[in-house]
């Protein structure tokens, strides 16, 4: 027997004869007696020989113990494979035009806006393109996206039923979701949008009104705080999922917290389910106002500990990852406006990073899907030997593409909060929790 390469262990705070265990590749957490810690330390320093039967039993339960010739970053490289190619799934996301309302300062779209809207010349290569894949694939997600999707909600309602009626045609489950600003979602048509099967929305609020209306104005300058809070208040009993965004700098902060005042003061709290976005400069002068990731990371996960805001226990746990997003997965593609396919949502508008057209015939066989699907995390120098691998996966793979660098997880930093944290939240529970493995 060997100890994994994936195993973390912390000081419990909350008890000082315990540990904190927790490994990535299996995604164990457990409280972990000292004593039996120390054994298991003189197990992996000196090769002493662990005599408790039922310990040993609990260590490999939780994979902090597994067979000498078992290979856990092959196996790992399996297991991101597997994700990446299955073939069973499809995810598209849909710009149905790439035109907004608003004029956000730090929208890396902000260059690419334009008044483009989807025609039913493409929306029906879309149809085309998904009825192909329907005899293969199981489950099928559509993920609207922009400008802002609610300026054509025409479009959306017409693509929404053509899929509806595909999918139950062929036995495929199908979900939706968009990403919007909010100002738009009336409860007229948050209620059309349900009837579409759309089960989560994210909108983004960056702060109270003063703060948020600089930082997301509409074109005129105008403000869109109190638009957006009025269609949360109006819409709050037949609310889909809502993830409310908050991209945090160093501009605002100090003013995050406020937000939680804000939606409590209008009942709306437990409908939606807030958490911080970090913002990623678009050139050097941006750069000054954003947070390294490091820093990110403590604030966010000071934010997440005093607003679980109706989230659930375990939404700060760490999740295992096979492929990071739909840019490196094979059934994945964001479609644009006009009909061009992108492998990542942030390069839509780009035609250089293009990799396909469903409307001029161009098959996907571009070097930028190629570079997505090929890289592979578990032989980058960078990678290959982090205990987090299983976690993050390399990260973001465009972050990679436009700065070279690997996109860690928040975890790198804050890992032993976050596990504190939940661990204190099971044991204080009183309830059996699969996550939680007791040695």
């Amino acid at each position: 027997m060997k100890a994994s390469n994936y195993n973390f262990f912390f000081p419990y705070e909350a008890d000082e004869d315990k540990m904190i265990a927790y490994n990535s590749f299996s995604n164990a957490l457990a409280l972990m007696d000292k004593d039996k810690y120390r054994v298991f330390r003189e197990f992996c320093d000196k090769n002493t020989v662990i005599t408790d039967k039922e310990f040993i039993t609990q260590l490999k339960k939780g994979n902090f113990l597994i067979e000498d010739n078992y290979n856990e970053l092959e196996f790992l490289r399996l297991r991101m494979l597997k994700g990446r190619y299955n073939s069973r799934n499809l995810s598209l996301t849909i710009a149905p035009t790439a035109d907004c309302n608003f004029r956000c300062l730090y929208c890396y779209e902000k260059d690419i806006i334009k008044s483009d809207y989807m025609t039913p010349e493409v929306e029906n290569k879309i149809i085309e393109f998904a009825e192909k894949e329907m005899k293969t694939i199981s489950n099928f997600h559509v993920s609207w996206y922009g400008g802002e999707p609610l300026m054509n909600l025409e479009s959306i309602e017409r693509l929404s039923h053509r899929f509806i009626k595909l999918c139950d045609e062929n036995n495929v489950s199908y979900e939706a979701g968009m990403i919007s600003n909010g100002y738009l979602l009336t409860r007229e048509i948050c209620e059309l949008l349900n009837n579409l099967k759309v089960a989560y929305i994210q909108i983004t609020i960056d702060g109270p009104k003063d703060v948020h209306d600089k930082k997301r104005p509409l074109i005129d300058g105008s403000g869109t705080f109190d638009t957006i809070i009025g269609n949360l208040i109006a819409c709050k009993d037949i609310l889909p999922r809502i993830s409310l965004r908050i991209n945090t700098d160093k501009t605002n902060a100090e003013y995050i917290k406020d937000i939680i005042d804000i939606l409590e003061s209008h009942g709306v709290l437990g409908r939606v389910s807030p958490y911080l976005g970090m913002i990623s400069p678009n050139n050097s002068e941006e750069e000054k106002s954003c947070f390294n990731t490091c820093d990110f990371s403590e604030i966010d996960f000071d934010f997440a500990s005093q607003a679980i805001l109706g989230r659930s226990l375990m939404a700060n746990y760490p999740r295992r990852t096979a492929s990071y997003c739909i840019a490196d997965s094979v059934n994945g593609f964001v479609i644009a406006a006009d009909g061009k396919l992108y492998s990542c949502y942030r390069e839509i508008g780009d035609h250089d990073r293009c990799v396909g057209s469903l409307v001029d015939k161009i098959d996907i066989n571009s070097n930028i899907y190629l570079e997505y699907m090929l890289s592979d995390p578990t032989t980058a120098p960078g990678c290959k030997s982090c205990n987090l691998l299983p976690v993050c996966m390399g990260g973001c793979p465009h972050m990679k593409h436009e700065s070279g660098e690997d996109g860690c997880s928040k975890y790198k930093y804050v890992l032993d909060k976050y596990l504190g944290s939940v661990a204190s939240r099971i044991k204080s529970s009183n309830k059996d929790d699969n996550v939680a493995i007791n040695t």
